[in-house]
């Protein structure tokens, strides 16, 4: 039995976490002392309707910008480790090939959206931190922890991750370089030669590797903006190429992949609603070899295509009250020499209220019905809710049902090292969590528990080294857990800290469980950036992780900048102290790894 997926866009604009958690309540009663007021404070994350951010109920982090530039962060995965909760596992550095897990979930359980579309790739969920954008262009991440299937369908069991492009008027380009051959660019523009409205990047960088068989190559481009009103344009298109040695078993491998991403939007107001219908397509194509010295040994082409088409419809009733309406459909397909070729149809309808109650208090609710040809039919219930107790004071909570269906790796993949198999079902999970978030002295704190029960659960297991990974729904998992962040911004300085607590707890099998209990159980991630003077900035993040399978390190990320006008010349380190580590077992991480370059603005 599936669960329910729903189609929302992220549409926010709020500073870090901290202020996000210290937000006004817009709705606080007149009695109560309003905490500090902050100017932008609408999101569309948990919810398939906007609403402010000081009424959210949901766990939401936000990476902005302004962050991602004063921390000198490089790549999406080292943004995304310093939201609580989430914990990342490269088999590549600097975004080659990045599995994301929320909550202790499997990587297959997170859902990846770029500016509201879906990314995650219905082969293989290892091709999900593909993002198709360059850090320049972003404007902001916003991460979800918690179940999102009546919001965002399929696969947002553990939480749901949205990369949103700026809009704003702005040129900014970015080269560096460092050891082992490494040499980048990023550039993006709107206005200043633009037209009005629109955005277009480009990026590239490759590396001769830090080992045998680890090198790689990426690039891509993309243009994003509004030809006429209200209608909206996106087209996407990036390439890799990497060496894979021992990603996936024993052997020295090679993968090339493609992504094609294609969107048009149109909205308007039909009576007092606002609709929007948007279709979306996106082609991947992932070429491996599993042995570069046995060309055509199990050498694999794939190609996946995937359409979408969503109609929604809003109305407002006055005094936060809301309702929003939606319907859609699509299809995935795939054509391999490994996987055969396949494809299913899926169809969608779902609702959504939010209803304020008294004056410090709301609460959402919604519902998703989805049905599949090759997977059947779900339903994804949704409710929460968040109350303002003082002016700096409020409790939050929520609960609902998500699912994920299997990829047609899962379901169909062979090679010397796995077998997949066709007879597997649906996973689906109900989640609960609370949270309180208490603003003091500039300082926001959000402590919030959270448990998930998921069944049908799949992994790739096997009794012995000797034996191949094959694919079976061989779980029901229970995953509790505990998430603690804090923030505080001054007018040059940030600092951000999180730490979660993990147990995930599944049945014992005489078997080798390849993902299901590959988790950090302990994790905690600082991050700090200020002025030094004369121009000189610093900023430093420690992110340290207790995994399950024993390891326990930090790693250190440092970046020198000094401003001169209207260019930044930086020193980087990543790995600052050279620490051995694995975040994917078997798979070898890099050491230490230094970077110079300029950023012109």
């Amino acid at each position: 039995m599936l669960a329910t997926p729903g189609r929302p866009t992220i549409r926010s604009a709020a500073l870090a976490l901290g202020a996000l958690l210290s937000a006004p309540p817009a709705l606080a009663q007149s009695s109560q002392p309003p905490p500090p007021s902050i100017t932008q404070t609408v999101i569309v994350t948990a919810t398939a309707a906007p609403l402010p951010a000081e009424s959210a109920s949901r766990a939401v982090t936000i990476i902005t910008r302004d962050e991602l530039d004063r921390l000198g962060l490089i790549s999406f995965a080292d943004a995304l480790r310093l939201a609580p909760g989430v914990d990342v596992r490269a088999r590549g550095p600097l975004d080659v090939q990045t599995d994301v897990s929320i909550r202790g979930a499997t990587f297959g359980q997170s859902l990846v959206l770029v500016d509201g579309m879906r990314i995650n790739d219905s082969q293989s969920g290892h091709h999900n931190g593909e993002i198709p954008i360059s850090l320049p262009a972003t404007d902001r991440i916003e991460i979800v922890n918690g179940p999102a299937s009546a919001v965002h369908g399929a696969d947002a069991l553990g939480g749901t991750i949205n990369v949103i492009t700026r809009q704003d008027a702005h040129a900014v380009g970015s080269f560096s370089a460092g050891q082992h051959g490494y040499v980048s660019g990023q550039a993006s523009a709107s206005g200043f030669g633009v037209p009005a409205g629109w955005v277009v990047t480009g990026w590239g960088n490759r590396s001769a590797g830090f080992m045998f068989d680890r090198d790689f190559a990426r690039g891509g481009a993309a243009v994003r903006g509004r030809p006429v009103r209200g209608v909206l344009v996106d087209l996407r298109h990036e390439r890799r190429a990497f060496g894979a040695n021992g990603f996936y078993g024993a052997s020295p491998s090679k993968e090339w992949t493609n992504q094609t991403l294609a969107a048009a939007a149109y909205s308007a107001l039909a009576g007092p609603w606002l609709t929007e219908l948007r279709g979306v397509y996106r082609h991947h194509r992932d070429h491996f070899r599993w042995d570069i010295n046995r060309p055509g040994f199990a050498e694999n082409r794939h190609r996946t295509h995937a359409t979408d088409v969503t109609l929604t419809a809003r109305r407002d009733f006055g005094v936060g009250r809301r309702l929003t309406l939606g319907s859609g459909g699509g299809r995935d397909t795939i054509v391999s020499n490994n996987l055969g070729d396949h494809g299913y149809s899926r169809v969608s309808a779902f609702g959504e209220v939010q209803l304020p109650v008294r004056a410090s208090a709301l609460v959402q609710a919604g519902v998703r019905y989805d049905g599949y040809s090759r997977f059947g039919r779900a339903w994804s219930p949704s409710v929460s809710a968040s109350a303002w107790i003082t002016g700096r004071l409020r409790v939050r909570g929520s609960a609902g049902r998500a699912f994920r269906v299997p990829t047609f790796t899962e379901l169909y993949y062979r090679d010397p090292n796995h077998q997949g198999s066709g007879a597997l079902e649906s996973e689906d999970g109900w989640s609960v969590d609370g949270a309180a978030d208490w603003t003091a002295g500039g300082w926001t704190v959000s402590l919030s528990p959270f448990a998930r029960w998921d069944s049908n659960v799949i992994d790739w297991v096997r009794a012995s080294d000797a034996e191949r990974w094959q694919t079976t729904n061989v779980r029901d998992v229970t995953t509790r857990g505990l998430e603690l962040s804090g923030s505080r911004r001054w007018r040059e300085a940030r600092i951000r800290v999180s730490v979660t607590a993990l147990d995930v707890d599944a049945p014992a099998l005489d078997q080798l469980s390849k993902y299901v209990l590959e988790y950090a159980r302990r994790s905690m991630t600082i991050s700090a950036a200020t002025p030094l003077g004369r121009g000189f900035r610093a900023a430093v993040t420690v992110d340290h992780r207790n995994r399950v399978d024993g390891q326990s390190y930090a790693l250190v990320h440092a970046r020198l900048t000094r401003a001169v006008g209207r260019v930044d010349f930086f020193l980087d380190a990543t790995n600052l102290f050279d620490v051995e580590y694995a975040e994917i077992p078997g798979v070898a991480t890099p050491g230490r790894w230094v970077t110079a370059g300029i950023t012109i603005r």
